[in-house]
């Protein structure tokens, strides 16, 4: 899929949803939805934003909130205090590490203020978590794709490839040699950014080695499977190891030249592709 065409599925969304706002003021975004949280995908986006106020992407009745002023007794959980809104469409928009505060109404405006952004529960350093779920699909969504467009112009960097051969990574070069014992994964270390100060993640990276397609996904949503969480029916473990390096797992070797090519876009639509060959001498015995 190229960049046009990725862009172009990007605005039909948009336009399909335009009666959602952002749920801060001139926020910026800090971490994306479905990327590596060392053993499991964030299922949301986190912002900062230079003003505290919180509000709700779209009017909507407050179905559950938890808040310390409310139950000073208990300890916090790892969102922090939160509420949980329901739409007229049915989906439920999450807003966590808000600000101990008494702030509770049957149902809110988009203009109503729902709370503060905070630094409570499982949190380094004052923002929001936004999170979109779809109850009876039994699934989160991509928020973004709910939001209006932002800003952003940097495609993502495409930097290292690695294989990993027990606990030690093993840095592969451009036209290497590498003997290999075993049909290892290939890792691929790429960086995104809106501002150019953010690690972020992907919306969609595929992966053709030797001709042959070995991944093709984009992280729109999470499902709760049988397996646990997975998107594109793949688990956590599928997709990224633990360092929150992209995994390309199932490859096949050939005795000598091997093709590698990674394409990787943002949710804007900016994609970067990169060609990697390695000279593989195949030790199986």
């Amino acid at each position: 899929m190229n960049s046009k065409l990725i862009l172009f599925s990007i605005l039909i969304l948009a336009i399909s949803n335009l009666s959602f706002r952002w749920p801060v003021t001139d926020g910026s975004i800090t971490s994306t939805y479905g990327e590596s949280r060392g053993d499991h995908f964030h299922d949301g986006i986190d912002m900062v934003s230079p003003g505290e106020s919180v509000y709700p992407v779209e009017q909507g009745t407050l179905l559950y909130t938890w808040n310390k002023s409310l139950f000073p007794l208990d300890n916090y959980w790892g969102g922090g205090n939160f509420k949980v809104i329901e739409h007229k469409n049915g989906l439920l928009s999450v807003y966590m590490h808000l600000q101990d505060a008494e702030n509770l109404k049957q149902t809110y405006s988009e203009s109503d203020v729902l709370g503060f952004i905070g630094n409570t529960g499982h949190s380094y350093g004052k923002h929001i978590h936004f999170s979109l779920l779809n109850p009876a699909q039994r699934e989160s969504n991509n928020p973004i794709a709910s939001l209006p467009a932002f800003m952003d112009s940097k495609a993502p960097e495409i930097l290292n490839f690695y294989i990993r051969i027990d606990d030690k990574y093993i840095r592969i070069n451009d036209n290497s040699d590498i003997r290999l014992t075993k049909h290892y994964p290939i890792l691929v270390e790429i960086r995104d950014t809106i501002k150019g100060n953010e690690n972020l993640g992907l919306y969609s990276i595929k992966a053709v080695f030797n001709g042959k397609e070995v991944l093709n996904y984009n992280f729109s949503k999470i499902d709760y499977s049988s397996n646990g969480l997975a998107i594109n029916n793949k688990t956590f473990g599928d997709l990224f190891d633990e360092k929150g390096y992209y995994k390309l797992n199932g490859l096949i070797y050939s005795e000598g030249i091997n093709n590698l090519t990674v394409s990787a876009s943002d949710f804007s639509g900016n994609t970067t592709e990169k060609n990697f060959t390695i000279n593989v001498n195949l030790d199986m015995q």
